[in-house]
């Protein structure tokens, strides 16, 4: 069985912290790294007339614009579906008719400490006065052409397929 005998953490941001990790394996030690920061708050939300936003944005993770559920960090001492709603507002200009957790799952068990909290948002309706993000555009899906992004790999955010793959488990797209 493997143990830590001692950790490491440096603040990299105000959003990441860089954990380093040493565990005994087998009677040596080993150091393991991972990045430790807020949970992300992602939203699977289907209008009334079944449209399915996501946003377009440039990642410079990635290097490329991408497409990706709307979604965010978790403030500290938040209600993770207050975020969602929050989220969702700002990132799309839609408010929640109805709210659902999907569930959490583990972002990144190799590398990341956070948690991605999938909520399912049914009958979401346009927000009044809502002014687009900077650098986000809003760009909307019917459930037919989802599917398919995310088959042709237009739609490639991992975690955020899981959530729809997560969410047509349970008949909910």
């Amino acid at each position: 069985m493997s143990r830590i005998v001692e950790e490491r953490r440096e603040a990299v941001s105000p959003y990441v912290t860089l954990v380093e990790r040493v565990i005994e394996v087998n009677g040596r030690n080993e150091a393991f790294h991972s990045f430790d920061q807020a949970d992300y708050v992602t939203v699977l939300a289907v209008t009334r007339d079944g449209q399915v936003p996501l946003v377009r944005q440039y990642r410079p993770a990635v290097d490329k614009v991408t497409l990706e559920l709307p979604g965010g960090l978790l403030d500290p001492g938040e209600d993770a579906a207050a975020c969602a709603n929050r989220e969702l507002a700002e990132e799309t200009g839609l408010i929640a008719g109805s709210i659902e957790p999907l569930g959490v799952m583990i972002a990144d068990s190799g590398r990341l400490q956070n948690r991605v909290r999938a909520f399912y948002v049914a009958e979401a309706r346009p927000a009044p006065d809502w002014q687009p993000e900077a650098g986000v555009e809003v760009v909307m899906f019917d459930r037919a052409a989802l599917k398919a992004a995310a088959a042709d790999g237009t739609f490639d955010h991992a975690l955020h397929v899981a959530i729809v793959g997560l969410a047509a488990l349970k008949d909910l797209i």
